[in-house]
């Protein structure tokens, strides 16, 4: 299962992923048709940065989750003693806090010099399904 699912991942290709994850699933289809269920499931999200088609550095770096992970874990610990939440308010300024402070332990990904690559593939990706570059326009500062 593993080799299936990194060759999927590995192949530049996604519709030939997407071949490999959906023969994967009819095979584990008897055995574990709750795993089954979950590859077909997130087959697009699984595909994603193939469908852009990144370079194999850009695609490392953002197919990691462990900056996120992080992130939750100092949003976790931060707020851990808080007994009551008065409001989603609250809860939004706790989070905030937690990641402003998991902010100070984040590091440059490592194809950083490759961003204003995913940029294009984004605007292109918008632009063919969507129509609508909002990407272009700056963000409004809040």
């Amino acid at each position: 299962m593993r080799k299936a699912l990194r060759q999927a991942w590995e192949s530049g290709d996604a519709d030939k992923g997407e071949k490999l994850l959906r023969n994967l699933a009819r095979r584990l289809e008897s055995q574990a048709p709750g795993v089954a269920g979950s590859i077909l499931e997130g087959i697009g999200e699984i595909l994603t940065v193939s469908r852009l088609g990144l370079p194999d550095d850009l695609r490392r770096s953002l197919a990691c989750t462990n900056i996120i992970e992080n992130m939750m874990g100092t949003i976790r610990r931060v707020s851990r003693n808080v007994k009551r939440w008065r409001n989603a308010s609250m809860a939004l300024r706790w989070t905030a806090a937690g990641m402003l402070e998991a902010k100070k332990g984040f590091r440059r990904i490592n194809a950083c010099r490759q961003l204003p690559v995913l940029r294009a593939a984004l605007l292109a990706h918008q632009a063919k399904h969507a129509g609508n570059t909002d990407l272009d326009r700056p963000a409004k500062a809040a």
